[in-house]
């Protein structure tokens, strides 16, 4: 009886013991896994932002100004055009471009190309899933997009364009742990941080993204 006793003891003891190593191992991997989970979300997202700038960034250039909104932005890579240069001729070795174009051996000639096509030659197989899926917030089951806006700000007496898109961490991490989001959340807000991954501002003349 006895010995019947401590075999139940001991092997209740095991039970509790794994157990516990379960809920340690549990409590060390859980962030680790979220952690992982959150570059590997940040990662796509900050393609979309470096891609959505690309555009915005010749928007600038070609009209001097910025998009102010999503549907715009892909109606401007759908149906816009954009300028770009072209060499015509050939510039001898012996001359540099310059000195070809003065001598009017080559000359520089402006044209005019369909907005995606310039920008994204690559996706050209891929063009409308890589449209429909540019500005939505990646891995959220709420069908939430990227917000955007863009305007002008006065700088030494100048109205200067500036854009901004941003995507806030409740809806990048949606689906993840939830204590875990209030808890980044919270850490980015502690250092004064914006809780999210954003490119741009709509306050300073800037293009950077706040992952860089």
């Amino acid at each position: 009886m006895k010995n019947s006793v401590k075999i139940a003891i001991q092997a209740g003891l095991i039970v509790v013991a794994i157990v516990l190593a379960f809920l340690i191992y549990r409590s060390i991997m859980q962030p680790v896994n979220f952690n992982r989970d959150v570059d590997a979300r940040k990662a796509v997202l900050v393609q979309q932002m470096k891609d959505i700038r690309k555009v915005q960034q010749e928007h600038k250039k070609a009209y001097g100004s910025y998009i102010p909104t999503g549907d715009s932005l892909i109606a401007f890579l759908r149906e816009g055009e954009v300028p770009y240069v072209k060499m015509i001729g050939t510039v001898p070795d012996s001359l540099t471009e310059e000195e070809a174009v003065a001598k009017g051996i080559v000359s520089r000639e402006t044209f005019t190309e369909n907005a995606f096509a310039v920008l994204f030659p690559e996706h050209q197989n891929d063009k409308e899933a890589f449209l429909n899926q540019l500005m939505r917030v990646p891995f959220n089951q709420s069908g939430q997009m990227i917000e955007m806006e863009a305007g002008f700000i006065s700088k030494s007496g100048y109205q200067v364009p500036v854009f901004e898109a941003k995507v806030l961490y409740e809806h990048l991490l949606e689906g993840l742990n939830e204590q875990q989001i209030t808890n980044k959340i919270a850490q980015e807000k502690t250092y004064n941080r914006y809780p999210g991954i954003k490119v741009g501002s709509m306050t300073e003349t800037i293009t950077e993204g706040n992952w860089e």
